[in-house]
Formats: C-alpha cells, structure tokens, sequence
C-alpha cells in the first residue's frame, strides 16, 4: 500500500466527501480540498482520480508520502 495526497481545487461538498470512505479529506486554508489515503495499486488511485475528474473538480496535485 502506498499513502498518497490529493489537492484538488475549492472545497468538495459534504456530499461529495462521503464517497471518501477511508479517506482522511480536509480543506487548507488556500482553498483546496486535500485527500489523503493508501491505494493497493495505481489503478485504483487512477480510479479516485477519474471519479474526482468526472466530478468537474481541478486537479491541484497528487504526491506519494510514504509506502506501507
């Protein structure tokens, strides 16, 4: 499992977070909304980020923190 941080642009809707299951999202100050969570694999992190895509969202950046 890798850990990995999403930053995507304005801040997602409460309804829209819950899809985030076992995720950690939170807003920065800037703006953005910032997700944080492990994936398996980079199909399933490709996954979150066309969901996040399809959604009309602005993809700020994506960065690998650590492996698990």
């Amino acid at each position: 499992m890798t850990l990995y941080e999403i930053r995507v642009r304005g801040h997602l809707s409460a309804q829209r977070l819950r899809a985030f299951d076992g995720l950690t999202v939170g807003h920065s100050s800037g703006g953005e909304t910032v997700i944080i969570g492990s994936f398996p694999d980079q199909s399933a992190l490709f996954g979150l980020l066309s969901w996040l895509h399809d959604l009309g969202t602005v993809l700020v950046s994506v960065r690998q923190l650590k492996g698990l």
